[in-house]
């Protein structure tokens, strides 16, 4: 894929909207700003951002989650 603005500055965005019946919805998210151009530098989220925003949306929600089917 080719990327016109590779020189530019990036803003990443992963998100999850949590819903419960009888309560309000929640949206958890979490942001990876890219400087822009630099050898070795990583321009979005890993694995492991992932794995702390799912995290992050377990302990601020006090329990298991599933996903919507």
């Amino acid at each position: 894929m080719r990327v016109t603005a590779a020189g530019t500055e990036r803003i990443s965005v992963a998100a999850l909207i949590c819903t419960k019946p009888g309560h309000r919805p929640r949206l958890i998210y979490r942001i990876h700003l890219d400087g822009g151009p630099a050898k070795g530098r990583r321009k979005g989220f890993t694995e492991t951002d992932f794995a702390h925003l799912l995290d992050a949306a377990h302990q601020q929600l006090g329990g298991p989650m599933s996903r919507a089917s």
